[in-house]
């Protein structure tokens, strides 16, 4: 069974400014790796779906013609923009969700979504895009997971650090159900069930700003939701960095992964 957290236009409002240092990037290796499965050769439309601070429709930006970036919440919308002005002029900001997709947006040869499926009528937003992606065209789901490093225990503790918190969100509950689908199962529903997975795994620096700055990115630990939890959350943090870091910098293992999804044609 396929459940869909309640729709929440503004559940990032407060996120939008930490989003960009706090949430690892999405490997220009990825990138590249897509776009080339795509076939994408300037020529073609991208949707980036649920698009948060742009960083998607900005890395494809010169592999498209023209792309359309969609977020309910203009606090993000004002981050994309800003992060898009005068390099990107060939993306288009728009305020909506997935349930506002319609033939204006047609026809899309890829509609990537980055780290917002979750948050939407999986079935449902797959059916519009039916309507919209070219025969050919794709689905591309992006990801990044903080991996686990034998070599640097503090991975795993600023994972549990803020699982801690976060797995009292009933969103996040939902999530981990047994009445949670994979997406790649609800995928395999759809007209687009032909899927491939890739991904790039890298070695990164990142300062203890960008630590803190992480949690204050997720919905699931807001202030609103948290309180004076997100403090003493963000001591924790403080006491982690501090143990293991090097002048505030700390290496972590970061994958970046992309399911590509198309429909399946004789």
């Amino acid at each position: 069974m396929s459940s869909t957290a309640p729709f929440a236009s503004d559940r990032f409002r407060n996120a939008a400014q930490h989003y960009l240092s706090g949430r690892p990037a999405y490997s220009p290796a990825l990138i590249r790796r897509v776009a080339r499965i795509a076939g994408l050769d300037g020529t073609q439309h991208l949707l980036d779906l649920g698009c948060g601070p742009g960083q998607l429709s900005l890395a494809f930006a010169s592999w498209v013609a023209k792309a359309v970036a969609i977020d309910p919440e203009p606090a993000m919308l004002d981050v994309a923009a800003q992060l898009g002005a005068g390099i990107a002029p060939n993306v288009e900001y728009r305020q909506g969700s997935s349930y506002d997709l319609d033939a204006s947006l047609g026809p899309i040869h890829l509609a990537v979504i980055g780290r917002a499926f979750h948050w939407m009528d999986r079935a449902d937003t797959l059916a519009r895009l039916d309507t919209l992606i070219v025969e050919r065209g794709a689905i591309a789901l992006f990801n990044t997971a903080h991996l686990d490093d034998p070599l640097r225990p503090w991975a795993a503790q600023y994972r549990t650090l803020l699982d801690q918190y976060a797995n009292l969100d009933p969103a996040r509950k939902l999530r981990q159900s047994s009445d949670w689908e994979s997406h790649a199962d609800v995928l395999a529903s759809s007209a687009f069930c032909a899927i491939e997975r890739v991904s790039v795994i890298e070695y990164r620096r990142v300062s203890a700003e960008q630590l803190k700055a992480r949690p204050l990115s997720m919905s699931s630990l807001s202030r609103e939701r948290l309180g004076d939890k997100l403090d003493t959350l963000l001591e924790g943090i403080d006491a982690l960095i501090s143990a293991h870091s090097t002048d505030g910098w700390l290496i972590e293992r970061i994958e970046s992964t992309a399911t590509i999804a198309t429909r399946a044609l004789a």
